[in-house]
């Protein structure tokens, strides 16, 4: 047994070191779990800009996995850049795989040790292009996450993110969770703030089978019809049109597609002094607010989610990893270094 709880991770490699890969591992290890990194890209990258990208074969992506898995027990996992559709495919049967392993010892422990073998959580950064834009994966990246939106227990887009998920819902298939359809399509295994401020409130609207914000160009803008049918009774109509109603409506389309819990993170509403991160859960909302710092980062959140994860692989409640990670990410960020001229590296 691990003497740290071990979070499986697919990521892209970053040569600048800032972001992808080295981030998750630095951000997970400084929680205080242990990253198994699953290598999903080689990326041509500095701190500004991601020049090429070039996918792993998913056959080595089920490989490295798959060697891990047959020895290492794996407390969560973290998802970056799949870098291709078939890699996204692959991972998400290998979660399918970790899922059907853990309830199977679930089904044959005695009763009050069946939670030890609860379903690993899985937390999935759906980084859709870097933050100068560029792509990161040779397909269309919101079709290309479909296959994991459903087994997703966090989900953390940022703004435009969740925008473009959510207004393309309607491409994506009927959610199906882990069960009996996917281990039908399973491979065999290898081997048998400063401070923050809370801001809760209750959550009474509609959670399921709503109709998902269409997205207008380029996904970045909500037309306001589909936002205003999309607020449920206990959401203030001031929010309507705003960046928060804006938030809601998008965790909202994206729970529908299967997402458990949603975090829609402020840090493009450039608008503002401060940043406000946005969660739905199935029975709970709650918001964070963060003193906007000035300058641009390089993996912020690549930090985030990894962190995230390393926590909740460590026993904490969303809740918890939630807080803890923010603050983490925001002392980071404070903290961070200049490599060279532009987006400055968190201090992890």
């Amino acid at each position: 047994m691990s003497d740290r709880p071990c979070v499986l991770v697919f990521s892209g490699a970053d040569p600048s070191g800032g972001a992808g890969m080295a981030a998750d591992i630095q951000a997970i290890t400084a929680m205080g779990a242990h990253a198994l990194p699953v290598l999903t890209a080689i990326t041509v990258q500095d701190n500004n800009r991601v020049h090429a990208v070039l996918p792993v074969a998913p056959e080595i992506v089920l490989q490295q996995a798959r060697a891990l898995l047959a020895q290492v027990p794996v407390a969560a996992v973290k998802i970056g850049i799949p870098g291709s559709a078939e890699n996204a495919q692959a991972i998400a049967t290998l979660i399918g795989e970790l899922r059907a392993t853990h309830r199977a010892a679930a089904g044959a422990a005695p009763g009050w040790a069946q939670r030890l073998y609860s379903d690993p959580p899985v937390v999935l950064d759906p980084v859709l292009r870097s933050g100068h834009g560029d792509a990161l994966g040779r397909d269309d990246a919101v079709q290309a996450l479909a296959p994991l939106l459903p087994l997703a227990t966090l989900i953390t887009p940022n703004g435009p993110e969740a925008a473009a998920l959510a207004g393309n819902a309607a491409r994506y298939r009927a959610p199906v969770r882990v069960g009996t359809a996917a281990r039908a399509m399973m491979a065999p295994m290898a081997t048998a703030p400063v401070a923050g401020s809370a801001e809760p409130y209750d959550e009474h609207g509609p959670e399921r089978g709503e109709v998902p914000a269409r997205v207008a160009g380029d996904g970045a803008r909500v037309a306001a019809t589909p936002m205003v049918a999309l607020a449920a009774p206990g959401v203030p109509p001031a929010w309507h049109g705003t960046a928060h109603g804006n938030a809601l409506a998008h965790a909202r389309a994206l729970r529908a597609l299967g997402c458990t819990h949603v975090l829609v993170t402020g840090g493009h509403d450039a608008d503002s002094d401060v940043v406000v991160n946005r969660w739905l859960g199935p029975d709970r909302q709650q918001n964070w607010s963060w003193p906007r710092l000035p300058g641009s980062f390089h993996g912020s959140g690549c930090t985030l989610a990894a962190a995230t994860a390393a926590l909740l692989a460590l026993g904490n409640t969303m809740a918890q990893a939630l807080t803890k990670a923010q603050g983490y990410t925001q002392r980071a960020l404070a903290a961070s270094y200049a490599i060279a001229p532009g987006q400055r590296i968190p201090q992890r």
